[in-house]
């Protein structure tokens, strides 16, 4: 309708252009131009319809999500009729929220990784207002994110490879242009942590230096010693300068650990370590000087949830002697600053007395039981008739009568008195009574209270009663000052409760009831005020209950009884018929209080382990973890990876130390001036075939009396295999006995071999070991056969000096 009122509207315009305002029936051609008028009206009207039609099939295909078919018929409806603003309108309107509704979908996308969506979003944001910003800026956006995921990637690679500062680095950028990018700020924690714990654990020797030694000296210098023991354990020692050059070292121990012999000489000689490195320590004099100046200290935030700071801080200082310490008692934290042994001490102790407190849900039921019984029964009779004589009322000597003002009777008339004068009172009457009233009454009160360990939890159930006093203070002048005060009485019941949870889960309650009722007022008749008078029960116990056990408390009783009797003096006295002369009133009541209580444990006590309630302190000056000690370390056998000799230092005949060969990897080739007692090699074949079976042979030659040898033997279990182990004739000089025990294991590729003589001289000269065959099972252009953990000892079991065979090398083709 709208297009048919439009065409019209321009076909009168037409008229008016072309005929004016004159008539239209009276010029020439009237016919003509009316039809004229009438096909332009036509094509309007049909041009009208068209536009419609394109309207509502693009509103169709925009409510089915085809948007860009969708605002094309919307366009294509407003150039069909250019002059209609509702169409133009409708295609802003719609393409405007179209665009909204993309853009909000791919930003929800490309949120939650689906870039391929987001990317499509943005693609048709592009296709319906290409000039559109934030679909180009969203484009690079996910061109950037591409980027960015690369350089993560990078990054979790060089977080795997312990590479920190270069996954840092590529995080950098990556946080430069997006900071709010999950998973490099994720990423990025994880470095933080990495750095912080590394920072926190501080240097500390590598877990090889573990290993065992044994070291003889007596008497010996220690930087002597030092040095000695740093060629063989390959640990850097740095020396302070105001290290006393004549301290003299006497030590003797058997398969100990480098750590450990390293403190033994540390405590003889009062000196103290710092670990700079993972292979380097350095030496210093123990003076509260040095100590201060040397000593790392560490600054730790305990921040508390159920223990006292307060407590806290007085445990540390009087137990770690800790002087640097704050609390801020706002967020509950202590800040403590110490060496790392007295924090990791801090922290042991703190962990073990911040703990929750268990809590006891207690189940209380409180019942009074008050009864009632009032009987009143008989014939109630008059106790008192009085008699009063009237006057008759008329004045004497008065010639008519004249009532008095008074009827009290004169003396004359008191002569001439009779029944018709005489009144009683009161009023004669007797009532018969039959009562009898019976009341039971419960009160029920069942409450649900949760208490912590060790607190106290208080009940009352009641009213608090208002008492009213007055202070009257005199004036010089006027009437009193009066001062009111008002104070309140808790009437009613009150239950207080205090559990201690056991480490087996019972409870221990402390039970304190008191039930008070008002009696009755008590009136102050010179002031007015009014108190009370209050009647209580109350119980105070210690109940040892367990976890859901219920337990009653009852007993609290008040019994009353009362009789009464009114009788007629004599009649009321007489067997039987006494009933009828006299009323009896019985009234008794009888009121008891119960209490059942029911614990319930919420939540278990702690119960500490035996690291958490003993621990190692050190000593008075200073704080340590662990004591000072010479554990026995034994070699790992069966370890793939053993490949240490337990290195030997010194005997202890000598003074100074005998040189000391590197006996690790034996690939050197020591001097004549430096050849050890012992020197191992290994013989036999430097090329074999698959299927072959070779023999190696173990060599010796010894210049000091052997009784016993030990070592470990590695190979390629692919390309090796054990086949037996073969005695040489070393040991068996002279015809003595000899023992040899052998552990082949194939899976790790390692040979046990332990040889004893029982020669009392033991075994000394040139000869072969051990001869051990092998199998070859796959090619190889090198295989190696190593020899480790070499232990021999002479006659009087002490350890030998030996220089240790290189590695065999054999090649398999």
């Amino acid at each position: 309708m709208n297009q048919i009122f439009h065409a019209r509207g321009f076909a009168t315009k037409i008229q008016r252009r072309i005929f004016g305002t004159r008539d239209v029936n009276t010029q020439h051609g009237y016919l003509f131009w009316s039809c004229v008028v009438l096909f332009l009206l036509l094509i309007v009207m049909l041009g009208g319809c068209a536009a419609d039609k394109l309207n509502r099939e693009g509103q169709q295909l925009l409510d089915e999500g085809r948007y860009e078919e969708g605002l094309s018929k919307l366009q294509d409806a407003s150039k069909a009729e250019p002059d209609n603003m509702t169409y133009r309108i409708e295609v802003r309107r719609n393409r405007e929220q179209i665009v909204n509704s993309l853009l909000a979908g791919a930003t929800e996308a490309r949120a939650s990784d689906h870039r391929d969506l987001a990317r499509t979003n943005y693609q048709r944001i592009l296709r319906l207002d290409p000039a559109n910003k934030r679909a180009t800026g969203g484009l690079e956006e996910l061109a950037m994110d591409e980027r960015h995921d690369k350089l993560i990637a990078d990054a979790k690679d060089y977080l795997k490879n312990e590479n920190q500062e270069a996954a840092g680095a590529a995080l950098k950028s990556v946080l430069l242009e997006n900071p709010r990018n999950s998973q490099a700020l994720e990423l990025q924690h994880q470095i933080e942590e990495q750095l912080t714990k590394e920072q926190n654990a501080g240097p500390s020797l590598k877990a090889q230096f573990k290993k065992p030694v044994t070291l003889q000296f007596r008497d010996a210098n220690l930087k002597i010693v030092v040095e000695a023991l740093s060629r063989v354990s390959g640990i850097n020692v740095l020396l302070d300068k105001d290290i006393r050059p004549d301290i003299k070292i006497s030590i003797f121990v058997k398969e100990v650990s480098v750590e450990d012999t390293i403190d033994l000489i540390l405590m003889q000689s009062q000196l103290e370590k710092k670990i700079v490195n993972d292979n380097t320590i350095f030496v210093y004099p123990n003076t509260p000087a040095k100590v201060k100046d040397y000593q790392d200290l560490v600054i730790r935030s305990f921040h508390l949830t159920n223990a006292d700071p307060k407590q806290m801080m007085g445990m540390l200082k009087t137990v770690l002697k800790t002087r640097d310490i704050y609390l801020n008692e706002k967020i509950n934290s202590i800040v403590v600053r110490d060496t790392p042994d007295a924090i990791s001490l801090a922290e042991k102790m703190i962990a073990d007395q911040d703990i929750a407190e268990p809590e006891v849900m207690m189940e209380v039921e409180v019942l009074e039981v008050n009864r009632t019984r009032l009987t009143d029964i008989g014939i109630k009779w008059p106790d008192q008739l009085s008699l009063t004589a009237l006057g008759t009322g008329l004045v004497p000597g008065s010639a008519t009568a004249t009532v008095a003002a008074s009827t009290a009777p004169t003396l004359t008339e008191l002569k001439n008195i009779n029944s018709d004068h005489i009144i009683t009172s009161p009023s004669m009457s007797v009532a018969l009574k039959a009562m009898l009233q019976d009341t039971d009454t419960n009160i029920l009160a069942s409450p649900r209270i949760r208490a912590r360990n060790r607190e106290k939890a208080k009940i009352m159930i009641g009213d608090r009663v208002p008492v009213i006093t007055n202070a009257v203070t005199p004036v010089s002048s006027g009437s009193p000052v009066v001062t009111g005060n008002v104070q309140y009485l808790d009437v009613g019941l009150k239950l207080e409760v205090e559990p201690d949870i056991h480490l087996n889960n019972d409870v221990a309650i402390r039970i304190n009831l008191d039930v008070s009722t008002i009696v009755k007022e008590v009136q102050n008749t010179q002031s007015g005020t009014l108190a009370y008078q209050i009647g209580t029960r109350n119980a105070s116990t210690l109940l040892q209950l367990k976890d859901g056990e219920t337990q009653i408390l009852a007993g609290l009783v008040d019994n009353e009884q009362r009789n009464s009797a009114s009788k007629v003096p004599g009649l009321g006295q007489l067997p039987m018929l006494g009933h009828l002369f006299s009323e009896h009133n019985d009234n008794g009541s009888k009121t008891e209080i119960i209490l059942s209580i029911t614990p319930h444990v919420i939540g278990k006590m702690h119960q500490a382990s035996a690291g958490e309630v003993q621990m190692w302190s050190g000593t008075e000056g200073s704080v340590h973890i662990k004591p000072v000690s010479a554990k026995l370390v034994k070699a790992a056998v069966a370890s793939k990876n053993a490949s240490l000799a337990t290195p030997v230092i010194a005997p202890e005949s000598v003074q100074q130390p005998v040189a000391v060969a590197p006996v690790l990897s034996g690939t050197e080739t020591p001097d004549a001036a430096s050849v050890p007692p012992m020197v191992l090699s290994w013989q036999g074949p430097s090329q074999a075939q698959v299927g072959d079976k070779i023999s190696l042979t173990l060599n010796t030659q010894s210049t000091q009396g052997v009784k016993s040898l030990g070592f470990l033997v590695g190979y390629d279990p692919r390309v090796l295999k054990a086949l037996d182990v073969i005695e040489g004739s070393f040991l068996k000089q002279d015809n003595s006995p000899s023992k040899l025990t052998k552990v082949i294991d194939q899976t790790t590729g390692q040979i046990l071999i332990d040889l004893s003589s029982t020669a009392a001289a033991g075994a000394s000269g040139t000869g072969s070991v051990v001869a051990v065959v092998f199998e070859v099972l796959q090619g190889a252009s090198q295989s190696q056969i190593t020899t480790s953990q070499i232990l021999p000892l002479g006659t009087g079991n002490e350890t030998l000096t030996f220089n240790a065979p290189p590695p065999y090398a054999i090649a398999v083709r």
